[in-house]
């Protein structure tokens, strides 16, 4: 079964932005026709960024925490929607909106601070601006960045 986002959204009464909470981690081909919405992994979740979305589906709120990537949830996962063998959990990446505080001139390095991984930096601009720059090559998408973010303008995309 396939979950037609903007559909779900319009027959909600909301509008569809496009932006949608990542799949889960280490999620398999064919993830929402195999998993059984038990629940299990979100509550084996130890930072409880898993919650219960439409259909009953389990879903990422970045919202909440970053991914520790411990592996609870797919340890939980007794009907193999969740592979931990699998090489990544995802491929999401940071990208920081245009209207980051940083970039308006406002001191705030809230993101760069809670990257764990150090791929979100601040390069210094003329004028005393730091913008930041997210290092694609090492950020592995755990998205610690976005709850910290005091305007939320911070999304995980998938790579390229």
């Amino acid at each position: 079964m396939t979950i037609n986002h903007a559909r779900r959204a319009f027959l909600g009464g909301r509008r569809d932005t496009g932006a949608y909470l990542p799949r889960m981690p280490w999620a398999v081909e064919g993830f929402t026709t195999v998993c059984q919405r038990c629940s299990d992994c979100v509550e084996a979740c130890q930072e409880r960024i898993l919650v219960t979305g439409d259909g009953g589906y389990p879903k990422v709120d970045f919202a909440r925490a970053g991914c520790t990537f411990c592996g609870a949830c797919a340890a939980a996962c007794g009907y193999g929607a969740l592979d931990p063998g699998l090489a990544h959990p995802w491929s999401l990446k940071a990208r920081v909106g245009e209207s980051c505080l940083s970039m308006r001139g406002i001191t705030c390095r809230a993101c760069g601070d809670a990257c764990t991984e150090r791929a979100l930096r601040f390069q210094l601009q003329t004028g005393g601006r730091a913008v930041p720059v997210v290092n694609e090559s090492i950020c592995n998408g755990c998205g610690s960045c976005i709850a910290t973010c005091p305007i939320q303008v911070i999304q995980l995309e998938e790579a390229a």
